[in-house]
C-alpha cells in the first residue's frame, strides 16, 4: 500500500496490506521451490490444456502478425555492438575450423550429396535457360573474351617479344616488323573471338549434358574433395574474409528487405501461414513444431528457477511480485469489500 495516501490506515487498509504481503511471500515461496516446482508445473499444465480450446486466429490478427514482420524483418537494424560481435564470432568460427579434424564427408554424407545433385539436375529447363542466356548475354561474351585473351597470352610467351618489339628505324626491316605485328594482332584477335565463342559453347554443352553424365562428373569431383578436412579448406580463408562474408550477407539482406517485391513476397508467406494455421489450436501449433507438454516442463525447469534465484539474490523478486499484486489491494473496491466483510463479522 502507498503510505502517502493516508497517515492512519483504516482496519480494512491494514488487512489489505497484510494480505498483500502474505500473498507475495506465498507466491515467492512457491516460485523458489526449485526441487519440486509444482506451482509452475500446475500453471503450465493448466495453460497447455486450455490451449487446446483457443485457435490462433482468436488471439492474433493477421494485421498484427504482419506488423510484427514489418518491424523485425524490414525495419529493425543491428546495433554496433552486435555488428562487432559478428567479427568476434567470425574469428571464433575460423579458429575452430582450422583446428578441426572433421572432414567434409562428416558434414555431408554421400546420400545427402547425391540427393541434392539429383534434384538440381532435374531442373533441366533452368539449365537450358542458362545455356541460352550465356550464348546471347553481352556480359558473358565480354568475360569469355577476356578469359580467351588471358589464355592466349599465358600460352604464347614466345610471341611476347614480338608484341613488344619496337624499331625506331624507318627502313625495310622496321616496316616488315610493323607489318608482322599488325597481322599478328589481327590473327590473335580472331583467335580470341573464336576461343571465346568456343568457351561459351563448351560451357553451354556442359550445362546441358544428360543427367547421368552430370551426375557422374559431380560424384567424381565429390570423391576427390569429401575426405578433405575443415582445417584444409579453412586454411585457405582468412578470419577477416569470413567476417567480411558475414557482414556482406547482413548488408545484402538489409538491401533486399527494402525492395517492395521482397516485402510483398514475405508478407504473402505470412498471410499463407495465417490462412493455413489460423483455425489450428495453440496446442496443435505446438505439436506441429514438435513441442509437447513435457518439453514445456523441461524448458521451464531449465531456465526459470535460475532466473528466479538470481532475482531473489538481488532483492528484486519481492518488488516484481508486489508490483503485480498491489493494484488489487490498493483498489477502492477491494477496500470496500474488506470493510463490508469486517462489518458483517461484528
Amino acid at each position: 500500500m502507498d503510505g502517502s495516501q493516508v497517515s492512519n490506515p483504516t482496519p480494512a487498509q491494514q488487512l489489505a496490506q497484510a494480505l498483500m504481503l502474505e500473498q507475495v511471500a506465498f507466491i515467492k515461496q512457491q516460485l523458489l521451490n526449485t526441487h519440486h516446482n509444482q506451482y509452475l508445473k500446475n500453471f503450465i499444465q493448466h495453460l497447455y490444456s486450455q490451449a487446446d480450446q483457443i485457435q490462433l486466429k482468436d488471439v492474433i490478427l493477421l494485421e498484427q502478425l504482419q506488423q510484427v514482420v514489418q518491424k523485425y524483418a524490414f525495419d529493425l537494424n543491428l546495433g554496433p555492438e552486435l555488428l562487432e560481435f559478428i567479427g568476434v564470432v567470425a574469428q571464433k568460427v575460423h579458429q575452430y575450423a582450422v583446428n578441426s579434424t572433421v572432414s567434409i564427408h562428416d558434414l555431408c554424407s554421400d546420400q545427402v550429396f547425391e540427393d541434392w545433385i539429383y534434384k538440381i539436375f532435374e531442373l533441366e529447363q533452368v539449365r537450358h535457360y542458362l545455356k541460352d542466356n550465356l550464348q546471347h548475354n553481352p556480359k558473358a561474351q565480354l568475360v569469355s573474351l577476356q578469359l580467351a585473351n588471358q589464355i592466349l597470352e599465358s600460352n604464347t610467351p614466345w610471341l611476347d617479344h614480338l608484341r613488344k618489339l619496337s624499331l625506331k628505324q624507318h627502313g625495310i626491316g622496321a616496316k616488315l616488323v610493323s607489318f608482322v605485328q599488325d597481322q599478328q594482332q589481327n590473327i590473335e584477335l580472331k583467335l580470341e573471338q573464336q576461343l571465346a565463342q568456343a568457351l561459351l559453347k563448351q560451357l553451354g554443352q556442359i550445362i546441358t549434358l544428360s543427367n547421368a553424365e552430370l551426375t557422374e562428373i559431380s560424384l567424381e569431383l565429390w570423391s576427390d574433395i569429401k575426405n578433405k578436412t575443415l582445417a584444409e579448406v579453412s586454411s585457405q580463408i582468412q578470419a577477416l574474409d569470413l567476417e567480411d562474408f558475414f557482414v556482406l550477407v547482413y548488408e545484402t539482406w538489409r538491401t533486399l528487405r527494402q525492395i517492395p517485391f521482397m516485402q510483398s513476397l514475405i508478407q504473402s508467406v505470412v498471410e499463407a501461414f495465417y490462412d493455413y494455421f489460423g483455425a489450428y489450436s495453440l496446442q496443435s501449433l505446438l505439436l506441429a513444431v514438435g513441442i509437447e507438454e513435457n518439453d514445456l516442463y523441461e524448458e521451464t525447469d531449465r531456465f526459470v528457477p535460475h532466473v528466479l534465484k538470481a532475482l531473489d539474490q538481488r532483492e528484486l523478486l519481492d518488488g516484481i511480485l508486489t508490483t503485480l499484486i498491489q493494484p488489487f489491494y490498493s483498489a477502492l473496491n477491494t477496500e470496500q469489500l474488506i470493510e463490508s466483510f469486517l462489518q458483517n463479522r461484528k
